[in-house]
This record gives structure tokens, C-alpha cells and sequence, in this order.
């Protein structure tokens, strides 16, 4: 199922198109993620061939489901998870989200999210995780629409070099 946005801006009116991920979508999302993410805040050093491998594994992962925002022919948006079975019943983790920089705070994030919320409650999930960085626009992003912090929880990691 697609869904259509029409966004004002004082100076034009752009069309949105949000659809569920197809795997011709890959290397648009491969494009954008790398868009984003070599960039500030981020500053990584994504290849297209990593930044491939990278989502491609999330695709592969059972209960993937995947939201693009599609303007003409660029994808400039989207968002990747797996639904994971928990204890409590089914809840869907976000692995990527992101949005083209020269089009950051400007709804499509929101209208990102609200689709896939709409997909996940349509399915009988009703939660939703994430980990993101502390301190940058994502966190603010996902707080402003409802996400809040787990005080119980600690993210962890070793480094083995």
C-alpha cells in the first residue's frame, strides 16, 4: 500500500510518496545512508560497498520490515527494523532511520514513522525500540514524538582491538 504527501513550502509544493521497502530500493537507501552518515554529526566513513553489506543484512533478518519516503525518483528517507518476538508479544526494533540531510526537519521524518506505526499497530505490535546516540538531533527527534528513555537499561560494549 503507498500513501501520498503533499507538503507546502512557501516557494513550491513537493509530493512525497511513503511505501513499504522493495529490494530494487536498496542501493537508493545504500545512497542516502551514506549521504547522511558521512556527514556531521556522524562523521562515519561509509563506503557504498560497506554501507551495502550493512543493510543488506538487515533485509535478510526474519521479521524485516522497511519504510521509504520517496521523492521523484530519489529516496530521501527511510527506515529499517525487525519485529522480535518478546516476552510481552511482539515488539519491532529500529535498526536504521534516516533522513537526506537538505531535507531534515522538514516532516518527513514524522510522516516516516507515523506510516510505519500505522503498519506495526495494523499487525497488533505495540511497541517500539531504538538505540540512538545522546546528544544529537536524532534523540531530540525521537523524544519530540513520544519515545522516551529506559532507565533500567545500559548499552555496553567492548572493544577487542
Amino acid at each position: 500500500m503507498q500513501q501520498k504527501h503533499n507538503k507546502s513550502s512557501k516557494e513550491l509544493i513537493e509530493v512525497m510518496e511513503l511505501k513499504l521497502f522493495e529490494r530494487n530500493d536498496l542501493l537508493k537507501c545504500v545512497n542516502t545512508f551514506i549521504n547522511v552518515f558521512n556527514e556531521e554529526p556522524w562523521n562515519d566513513e561509509w563506503s557504498a560497498e560497506t554501507a551495502y553489506r550493512y543493510l543488506i543484512d538487515f533485509t535478510n533478518t526474519p521479521g524485516f520490515i522497511g519504510v521509504v519516503a520517496i521523492e521523484g525518483e530519489e529516496i530521501i528517507g527511510f527506515t529499517f527494523g525487525v519485529c522480535k518476538r518478546w516476552w510481552s508479544g511482539e515488539e519491532f526494533f529500529i535498526n536504521e532511520m534516516c533522513v537526506s540531510i537538505k531535507k531534515q526537519k522538514s516532516g518527513i521524518g514524522s510522516a516516516l514513522m507515523g506510516f510505519l506505526m500505522k503498519k506495526l499497530e495494523a499487525a497488533g505490535i505495540s511497541n517500539i525500540t531504538l538505540l540512538t546516540d545522546r546528544g544529537i538531533p536524532a534523540e531530540a527527534f525521537y523524544k519530540k514524538i513520544g519515545f522516551t528513555e529506559i532507565d533500567r537499561l545500559v548499552f555496553l560494549n567492548k572493544n577487542m582491538k
